[in-house]
């Protein structure tokens, strides 16, 4: 059973403690760091509940590129997470640029992450790590 940490019109993020898991799911545009003023917030309460050696599965396949501020926000919530013990990070992703994006923000932070087109395929992934 999954914990919601948080459901907006931007992003939904919940923890299963079974799985030792966060799901993060983007929405769309964020034009900037106000859009998400608790974002950084929601993701300490979600890592309230992970023990480390968690995984995250994180659905972009409705996110819009951000802009650098978001972008920088993104690499503050990544630090946040590697910090408190992430091993890996499947990451749903339909659109060649925000894959590009993606890809180019996990490398500037060691984010451990690799990407999929199907739900099924990441979760399956992640669920053979453990």
């Amino acid at each position: 059973m999954k914990k919601i940490i948080a459901d907006n019109k931007a992003y939904s993020l919940s923890v299963s403690t079974s799985k030792n898991r966060a799901y993060l799911k983007l929405i769309g545009f964020w034009r900037n760091t106000d859009a998400v003023p608790e974002y950084l917030n929601d993701w300490k309460k979600a890592l309230e509940d992970l023990k480390p050696g968690f995984s995250i599965l994180t659905d972009a396949s409705e996110m819009k590129t951000h802009p650098q501020d978001v972008k920088m926000l993104h690499a503050e919530a990544q630090k946040l997470t590697l910090a408190a013990g992430l091993t890996k990070v499947a990451e749903i992703i339909q659109n060649d640029i925000t894959e590009f994006q993606l890809d180019s923000l996990a490398q500037s932070t060691n984010f451990p992450k690799r990407s999929f087109k199907t739900a099924e395929e990441a979760e399956t992934w992640l669920d053979s790590l453990d």
